[in-house]
């Protein structure tokens, strides 16, 4: 049986490849291991599509749009999935 997330990380990310990696090592080093981590990546150009595509952890969740659509549509997504 597998349990829900008790903590949702909701991260928009655009041209951002330094600032995410600091920010997914942040969240992978904290203690609680019952969590989710939701990243929209809002259609980067500077590599942050590959590194998301190198991550494993089952926890990390990342939905690519194909259009920048602006911080609040990009955290409108990730807030219904």
């Amino acid at each position: 049986m597998t349990s829900q997330p008790s903590i949702s990380i909701i991260t928009p990310v655009w041209n951002g490849l330094p600032f995410i990696k600091e920010c997914i090592d942040s969240v992978l080093s904290q203690d609680h291991a019952c969590w989710e981590m939701l990243i929209s990546d809002n259609c980067s150009t500077d590599g942050t599509r590959a590194y998301l595509d190198t991550l494993k952890d089952p926890r990390i969740k990342i939905f690519k749009q194909e259009s920048n659509l602006g911080i609040n549509k990009c955290y409108s997504r990730l807030q219904h999935e």
